[in-house]
């Protein structure tokens, strides 16, 4: 059941990826978010995005779809 879940989020994350969904390490919003030691909590992703709305946004993508 874990190793199913874990493989359906890698996978969600290559499609999001390839898609250009998340945050590059080119993005200046990626690095400010780095270096700002922005709390990651429970998803560590987060600290890439811009703003909460875009990560929500994201993130909320794939509880609809």
């Amino acid at each position: 059941m874990m190793k199913s879940r874990r493989e359906e989020f890698f996978q969600r994350g290559c499609r999001d990826r390839d898609a250009g969904l998340l945050p590059k390490s080119t993005d200046a919003a990626y690095w400010d978010g780095y270096r700002s030691g922005r709390p990651t909590g429970l998803d560590e992703v987060i600290r890439y995005f811009p703003t909460l709305e875009a990560f929500l946004a994201w993130r909320g993508q794939g509880v609809e779809g």
